[in-house]
């Protein structure tokens, strides 16, 4: 069982709720939300997850109890144009984290984790509304901890396969936890500059000309930044292009 090492946080309540399996800790997360009075930084963390969701309606998939799946509960009190900074803030905490052990740490539009060109962890940001607010968010990570095999497709890596040696899961959340607390504390004091100007720092391909692709067709364009909601903006034969994830796919080549 997991414990929380360190005391001093400036945003988040540590409550850890460990699971032996559960579908999906995000549907754990808010389905609590619904019947339970939380605290801000209240963790849902489990060993084997059996419907993990990730970006664009995909899966997420883990090999039991060698990596960390958890979800994170927040009351960011936000309006919900700012809705995409939730999501920001948890990538730059998680870029971090990562970054303290390995090299080449990458947060890839909107809020995957690269090593190199691999990805290591995932993000998954449920919000919900009250009026025009975001009165709580669900942020789902999955980290590729001690997993040391993956479908080819995946393009995927793990702590282990970057170090050659398993790590300790519990040493890791709590540096990962802290990061968290750090970067929530700026989202809930309002820091946006600063939390946009941390995100372009740790951009995969900022201001590089990289190869995307939509539903019509493959093309190179210069990544310029996000817009007001969150968006990438691309920059195209002298046209800026505003593109939701739906839309648009980047080639890690």
């Amino acid at each position: 069982m997991f414990t929380f090492v360190y005391m001093n946080y400036k945003r988040l309540s540590p409550n850890l709720i460990q699971l032996d399996t559960i579908d999906s800790t995000n549907n754990y997360a808010a389905n609590l939300l619904k019947t339970t009075k939380v605290t801000n930084g209240t963790v849902v963390m489990t060993k084997r997850q059996t419907d993990g969701k990730g970006q664009r309606g995909n899966s997420w998939h883990s090999e039991d109890d060698k990596n960390l799946i958890f979800s994170l509960i927040v009351f960011p009190d936000i309006h919900v144009k700012y809705a995409h900074f939730t999501s920001l803030a948890a990538a730059i905490a998680l870029q971090k984290s990562i970054s303290e052990l390995l090299n080449e740490v990458k947060i890839k539009w909107p809020n995957d984790i690269l090593v190199g060109k691999k990805k290591i962890a995932g993000i998954l940001v449920e919000n919900q509304l009250r009026g025009e607010l975001i009165s709580s968010s669900v942020v789902g990570i999955g980290i590729n901890i001690n997993q040391t095999a993956f479908r080819k497709e995946l393009s995927a890596t793990s702590y282990f396969k970057e170090l050659g040696q398993e790590q300790n899961l519990e040493v890791l959340f709590n540096r990962i936890y802290l990061n968290l607390d750090f970067y929530f504390d700026h989202l809930l004091n309002k820091n946006l500059k600063l939390l946009l100007s941390r995100y372009y720092e740790n951009l995969y391909g900022y201001n590089e000309i990289k190869r995307f692709e939509t539903s019509d067709e493959v093309f190179d364009a210069k990544i310029i930044g996000i817009d007001e909601t969150g968006r990438l903006i691309l920059q195209r034969k002298k046209a800026n292009l505003h593109f939701d994830i739906k839309e648009v796919r980047l080639h890690l080549i």
